[in-house]
């Protein structure tokens, strides 16, 4: 090497420096340093890939294609779907008993909500202009969804009004059962005795936080429901009174609370409060189990006192606190400490009509 460096560069005495008198030579030399250099990179990241970066399983791959079909079948086995078309098939006559009218289809037909904000019920009943096949739809893609622009698509309410502005709550009045009760169990109105109690969540991140956070709904997912729980209906409802719900904790824990929007808070206590939500569901449950009967005894014997009678007054207010509970059906997990104080009143109602 050294006979070669010489025989390329001579000494420049005067300039204190070398000079370069083969260059031919040199450029060839630093061509195949370069082949070489090129060649043993290759070779190094060639290695690396294959000792450490093996091939996502199907399932873990994030470029998965949207299973569109899918996706339609879990929206008309939903009960956002169901429920029109199922009030349609009873026909005027069980609506009425029901105490349904025009004024309901305004949340549970998307052809009321996007096509024809003057559509009546009547409309969808055999002879009615939405009588043909298909048009008697409930909540459908179009009812959350832009179709177009920046994305393809996209929610037309982001945030908590993408469910909100259709579940937007019948208020709480005391003496009347709470119709719909989540939004409610959420904020938190006072109600009664109970101060005004909204959930850490909607008090502190309803900027960045909202139901679709649990009720996991994305490209290949759309039944509304949050993983790990399993919901039956009366089957006398066609689909649509919720009858019971059930509990898969490990499935809760790895697809739901699993995500990192709840790891960023909860990496290092997941199962601590896995076991709190447990805990507060069987106190719930176990509380509701004794009201129900109070419910079932008194809702009877109320039809058959004066309406000024003391014990109507309670069975009212009890009404009220046990209603919105069932109805919230999240056992406590929308709002704990809301849910506590409304059961707390509901046993306090309750006591009086003993």
């Amino acid at each position: 090497m050294l006979k070669l460096y010489h025989s390329w560069f001579i000494v420049d005495k005067k300039r204190g420096g070398r000079k370069l008198k083969n260059k031919k030579g040199l450029f060839i030399v630093a061509a195949l340093a370069l082949v070489l250099v090129v060649v043993l990179i290759g070779c190094g990241t060639a290695q690396t890939q294959t000792a450490t970066t093996p091939t996502p399983a199907p399932e873990t791959t994030k470029a998965q294609p949207v299973k569109v079909a899918n996706i339609v079948e879990d929206v008309k086995n939903s009960g956002h779907y169901k429920f029109f078309p199922n009030w349609v098939k009873k026909g005027q006559d069980a609506v009425k008993n029901e105490h349904y009218g025009d004024n309901c289809i305004g949340c549970h037909s998307a052809v009321k909500i996007v096509d024809d904000k003057d559509a009546k019920f009547a409309d969808f009943l055999p002879g009615g202009k939405y009588a043909a096949p298909g048009k008697d739809e409930g909540i459908t893609c179009r009812v959350c969804h832009n179709f177009g622009g920046k994305e393809m698509i996209s929610l037309k309410n982001p945030g908590w009004d993408a469910c909100t502005k259709c579940h937007t709550g019948s208020g709480v009045t005391l003496g009347k059962a709470v119709h719909h009760p989540q939004k409610e169990m959420f904020e938190g109105p006072a109600v009664g005795p109970i101060p005004a109690t909204p959930s850490f969540k909607y008090k502190n991140m309803k900027d960045s936080f909202s139901c679709v956070d649990c009720h996991v709904t994305n490209s290949t997912r759309h039944t509304f429901e949050v993983p790990g729980v399993t919901i039956t209906y009366d089957p006398s409802s066609n689909g649509t009174v919720r009858s019971a719900t059930k509990m898969d904790w490990d499935v809760f824990k790895k697809e739901a609370f699993g995500q990192q929007k709840c790891q960023t808070c909860h990496s290092t206590n997941v199962d601590q409060v896995i076991d709190n939500m447990k805990k507060l569901q069987e106190d719930v449950e176990k509380r509701m189990a004794a009201l129900a009967k109070v419910n079932d005894e008194w809702a009877k014997k109320v039809s058959t006192l004066d309406k000024n009678d003391p014990k109507v007054k309670a069975f009212n207010e009890f009404t009220t606190y046990y209603s919105f509970v069932e109805a919230d059906s999240s056992k406590g997990v929308h709002n704990p400490p809301y849910i506590k104080a409304l059961l707390e009143q509901a046993e306090a109602s309750a006591a009086q009509l003993k």
